[in-house]
């Protein structure tokens, strides 16, 4: 039934030729005398922490595939780099849980591999939060997302927010693509919107732009890509609210 096109990178497909994921972290090989198993099998540097524990007790789990999945993950973002290195040294950084995301930039990715790979198997996401993960999000949900931000009290508040707050997104800014985020939208529209209150040249100031050019400019919005226009945003934001605890529900 299944045409292996490829072992090393668990790939299989189907006989409609669609393409399937596949791991053989748990199987086992028959020779020809029995039907029994015997030794286990599976590919070195592709398997979970908690198979590779010769004295562990806690058994192949679901859990388990997530972690060997965050590695798959990992391997195709990163075009071929294993987030626990290679070689000798492969399988004892993950029994030590060392890893490097060295070849990630976009924060989100991060966020979900690390999620994915942690070495504590109560610690990973089940298989249905995985897929409702931000980086499955479309951009009309990052946009929502943005939206609900502007209408946080912080934000709402932008004015006057507390000095700590705008350091640290000061400090955030530098090199962004929504470092000097007025200059990125039509003047006109920016000069209707403030009115006799500008908007502070922050985030807080861009994200509550956002909030109220979609809910009084729905016109503006439908010219408007957000995630064209700032490419970087929703991850920087995304990490920096997660960091402090503030991602809106």
């Amino acid at each position: 039934i299944f045409n292996v096109i490829s072992f090393i990178f668990h790939v299989i497909t189907d006989i409609t030729g669609k393409a399937r994921l596949a791991d053989f972290g748990i199987s086992r090989r028959l020779n020809f005398q029995t039907t029994l198993r015997t030794s286990p099998a599976g590919k070195k540097c592709w398997k979970a922490k908690e198979t590779i524990e010769e004295d562990s007790n806690s058994g192949y789990k679901r859990s388990s595939d997530i972690q060997v999945a965050g590695m798959l993950v990992y391997y195709i973002l990163s075009r071929g780099h294993h987030p626990f290195g290679k070689g000798a040294r492969c399988e004892s950084n993950i029994l030590d849980g060392k890893y490097s995301l060295e070849h990630l930039d976009d924060e989100v990715e991060k966020d979900l591999v690390e999620w994915m790979i942690s070495d504590d198997p109560s610690k990973r996401p089940r298989v249905e939060e995985t897929l409702v993960h931000p980086f499955f999000w479309t951009d009309d949900k990052r946009v929502e997302y943005l939206k609900k931000l502007g209408n946080m009290e912080e934000v709402q508040n932008c004015r006057q927010a507390e000095e700590e707050l705008l350091k640290a997104l000061e400090e955030m800014t530098v090199g962004k693509t929504f470092s000097d985020w007025g200059a990125k939208f039509p003047s006109e529209l920016v000069q209707k919107m403030e009115g006799r209150k500008p908007y502070p040249e922050n985030i807080l100031g861009l994200l509550r732009f956002i909030r109220n050019m979609y809910e009084h400019y729905p016109e503006e919005t439908r010219k408007t890509n957000l995630m064209i226009l700032f490419p970087d945003l929703f991850e920087d934001v995304f990490k920096f609210a997660k960091e402090r605890g503030r991602n809106p529900a």
